[in-house]
């Protein structure tokens, strides 16, 4: 899945002239070459490539590590060397020989191996983990994950051919340190020290971490290369501000640089009274959702869930929250949780419109009326009320639960909000600890599907099927659809299963929205876009005349 999209806050109490946590401004131009200091509305989690769960985290960790082959996309992925300064496919596809650099070493001295590519597949595949990354590993031969040709050369063997960047992506993870880890807890390592001090092979380390304040991450002196390669920022600071409106307000008085998921009528606003301020659109890479709880009884019934869509007005949201003074739209409706932006998927479905009259009817299909005259629908002494639980933080998911609240209440349905920090929420839906929960994606960039569709088990767990959706038919749609190796050939596949997991209504699905990244023009070579919103961030600059903070 990808999965992959975040922010944090980062100390400063080594800063001279610290205030509050956010370095002084100097007075005349200095030599250092400033500092970013980005909002965030909650803390990165577990700090290990192999079990991280949010999209911040992953954005975090990118810069701390160098994936084997790294990406740019435009409609797919375009590849560059990384770790990997050359790679090969043998004839038929089931082998990528890699050509590794000699040079990289772990924060510690240690230097970057073979072993620790190794050690890093070991324990995803290992089930005491639980690695949400399993699926990653499922079509690589147990014997070549990868197998080590020499110090520099690996190859990786696949069980079968199939789609080339997933393929890719699939044996580019972030890596972790097996000195560091061989000895430990395997059932235990989201709780191990290093899930707090992560230890960087990148162009960036966390110089400082306090929960839930903030993240500070400096340029890591040992990482190699020419000064090009190497952060030119003296540090980022992430700020955790849990609030939209106060992070906002710094925002506008200058206290932070940069934050995400600006609102529509704030981005309005900004370009008028503060020029020095950017705006850059993401592209379709986030995307909002209500996972229904499959286990749930009161959402086993599909004429349920499909009443649910027919009663939700999600063009009316749309027009409410994602739509510019101007009329442009931020968002398109999506029927899926495979990005528009990706080449050739997008399947002929239409979303499910507002249609009050038909949602009641299901309901009484299904055996739901409003017995009592109380305008809530029951069946069996039992009301259709449940709980929709969602992160903290959020103004845009805080208003789009007292919109469905309000439009679920015209035909009988009962919502009660349930707000959780955020760390908690992703939890609990992780656990299925929920009854409906309002979340999103950021999508993956490469066709994989299996990690939020496919049937979850014991021997296969599939952490990110909150809603424990299992449909054999679109399993065996996904596994065609991945050993397919001609994206031309696989696209039929995957605009079928789509169309399956839409007709069996296991989310509301909401839509894909080009969110609005917001950060000073004093920054340069800037580049949040659909692959992240701190893209190759070693590159962000700002000119010698313009630098605001000293070191």
């Amino acid at each position: 899945m990808s999965v992959r999209s975040l922010l944090m806050g980062l100390a400063v109490a080594a800063l001279a002239g610290c205030v509050g946590g956010t370095p002084q401004p100097t007075s005349t131009p200095a030599k250092t070459r400033d500092t970013l200091v980005a909002a965030t509305l909650a803390d990165a989690n577990t700090m290990l490539p192999i079990v991280v769960e949010t999209a911040f985290t992953d954005e975090v960790l990118t810069n701390m590590t160098l994936p084997m082959v790294q990406t740019e996309f435009d409609c797919s992925l375009k590849k560059k060397p990384g770790y990997a300064t050359s790679w090969e496919w043998n004839d038929d596809g089931t082998v990528i020989r890699m050509k590794l650099r000699d040079d990289l070493t772990w924060e510690d001295g240690t230097p970057v191996s073979v072993e620790d590519i190794q050690f890093t597949y070991e324990l995803i595949a290992d089930p005491d983990v639980q690695s949400p990354r399993f699926a990653f590993i499922e079509r690589l031969k147990p014997d070549a994950r990868p197998k080590k040709i020499d110090a520099t050369t690996i190859e990786w063997h696949f069980t079968e051919a199939y789609d080339r960047d997933t393929q890719i992506a699939h044996v580019s993870l972030g890596l972790v340190p097996k000195h560091r880890l061989e000895g430990a807890d395997r059932g235990s390592l989201r709780s191990h020290p290093l899930a707090n001090e992560p230890l960087s092979y990148g162009p960036f380390k966390v110089a400082k971490w306090e929960r839930n304040e903030r993240l500070v991450l400096e340029p890591n002196p040992n990482f190699p290369g020419t000064d090009s390669d190497k952060a030119k920022l003296n540090r980022v600071i992430f700020r955790i501000i849990p609030e939209y409106s106060t992070r906002l307000i710094e925002l506008e008085a200058g206290s932070i640089d940069m934050m995400s998921g600006l609102l529509l009528e704030d981005a309005d606003r900004l370009r008028k009274s503060h020029p020095e301020i950017q705006l850059v659109r993401r592209g379709w890479r986030t995307q909002d959702y209500i996972g229904w709880n499959l286990k749930d009884p009161l959402f086993a019934d599909l004429r349920v869930r499909k009443a649910l869509a027919y009663g939700a007005d999600v063009d009316a949201m749309i027009a409410r929250l994602l739509t510019s003074e101007t009329g442009e739209k931020y968002a398109k409706r999506a029927v899926s949780t495979l990005t528009p932006a990706l080449c050739g998927i997008v399947p002929d479905v239409k979303p499910i419109p507002t249609d009050q009259a038909k949602a009641k009817a299901l309901f009484a299909e299904a055996g739901w009326s409003d017995s009592d005259g109380d305008g809530v629908l029951d069946k069996g002494g039992k009301k259709f009320s449940f709980t929709l639980s969602t992160n903290t933080g959020n103004k845009r998911r805080a208003d789009i639960a007292v919109l469905l609240q309000a439009q679920l209440k015209e035909i009988g349905v009962e919502v009660n909000i349930e707000k959780l920090e955020s760390n908690t929420f992703f939890e609990r839906l992780r656990k299925h600890d929920f009854q409906a929960g309002l979340a999103g994606w950021a999508a993956g960039l490469f066709v994989d599907p299996s990690s939020m569709w496919l049937c979850s088990t014991d021997e296969e767990p599939r952490e990110f099927n909150f809603t424990q959706y299992c449909n054999p038919e679109v399993d065996e749609l996904i596994k065609t659809g991945l050993k397919t190796p001609n994206p031309a050939e696989a696209a039929p596949i995957w605009k079928d299963m789509q169309a399956k997991i839409f007709e069996d209504q296991p989310y509301l699905f909401l839509w894909w929205m080009d969110e609005i990244v917001a950060i000073h023009d004093r920054f340069e070579n800037i580049s949040p876009d659909i692959l992240s919103r701190f893209h190759r961030l070693e590159n962000w600059d700002v000119p010698p005349d313009k630098v605001k903070y000293r070191r």
